[in-house]
């Protein structure tokens, strides 16, 4: 487990490495901390002009992380994802003490946040417009393995299951109830193309704004666990997780997308129903965050329950 080892940069030390990494385009910036950063210290940068950036440096450095968000952002941009675009960076250290980024401070709420302010109107055009969005988001090709997506789910969803049992969150009978769900489906997993999945799709990653016809969606947010895996998985963690929340929203949100709805796509959505609720009771106990834990633990509880 990685701990956090990064000392977060004080603002002057902040706003020293903005204004030489831009070339002086940052300089003069005001430096505040964001205090909503989870995975970053996060420090808000106010121009003269009012023109606002964010600076995130990572508070858990990890191999390869960085690198590899900047190749997304980059992917993303050139596909009009809508995300905060990145600005600049500093991977190699130049500057600061830790690796940074720079990118555009998009106002607006996390639809955690101002979901009980939107009306069923809003609802339903926010629905349309996230649709669009995972489109775009969806349509980047992204392989960042050679294995084959049905081998590295075998191997995911075996390994999540005796995780399980020794969280005791499945016993004996559990764990041979889910392995026998996803077998029964496996065939359906051969052959899928790898796309760009953000993997975290929950109400605080969705960016909303507030405009004079009410509210939009405007951006996903923290693309720490993005891979090139099953698009499916985004629209099954959605729908069963995210959009019963908000259910105006679910309607619009599928028509939209309008998600291929055959036997393949069918078998594989009822693999990654069960299979998304052990990844989650082990990520959720490894980052300590019992409430989403016990949200997996319950809703797996329900899964087998079902088909007891």
């Amino acid at each position: 487990m990685l701990r956090t080892v990064t000392v977060p940069p004080s603002s002057d030390e902040v706003a020293r490495a903005a204004d030489e990494v831009s070339g002086g385009a940052l300089s003069g910036a005001l430096v505040e901390r964001w205090p909503r950063g989870r995975s970053h210290h996060a420090y808000l940068l106010t121009m003269p002009t009012g023109e606002r950036f964010l600076f995130k440096v990572h508070k858990r450095p990890h191999p390869g992380r960085m690198r590899r968000f900047l190749n997304l952002a980059e992917l993303m941009r050139e596909q009009g994802v809508p995300h905060p675009t990145v600005r600049w960076s500093d991977f190699e250290r130049r500057t600061l003490g830790a690796p940074y980024f720079i990118q555009d401070f998009i106002s607006g709420e996390d639809a955690a946040r101002s979901l009980t302010a939107l009306s069923f109107t809003d609802q339903n055009r926010v629905g349309t417009e996230l649709a669009n969005g995972l489109r775009k988001l969806h349509a980047v090709a992204y392989v960042d393995t050679p294995v084959p997506w049905a081998a590295e789910l075998d191997d995911r969803m075996r390994t999540r299951a005796v995780e399980c049992r020794t969280l005791d969150a499945l016993d004996v009978a559990g764990q041979e109830r889910v392995l026998a769900h996803y077998e029964d489906r496996q065939w359906a997993l051969e052959d899928v193309p790898r796309r760009l999945t953000h993997d975290d799709l929950n109400l605080a990653n969705l960016l909303l704004q507030q405009r004079r016809d009410g509210w939009h969606f405007v951006a996903f947010l923290d693309f720490e666990r993005a891979r090139g895996r099953d698009p499916l998985l985004d629209v099954v963690r959605l729908e069963s997780w995210t959009l019963p929340a908000c259910p105006a929203m679910a309607a619009p949100f599928r028509a939209t997308y309008a998600a291929v709805d055959d036997e393949n796509a069918r078998a594989r959505s009822e693999i990654y129903e069960v299979y998304l609720l052990l990844a989650g009771i082990v990520w959720y106990r490894e980052n300590e965050l019992p409430e989403r834990e016990k949200f997996c633990r319950e809703r797996l509880q329900s899964w087998l329950d079902r088909r007891s």
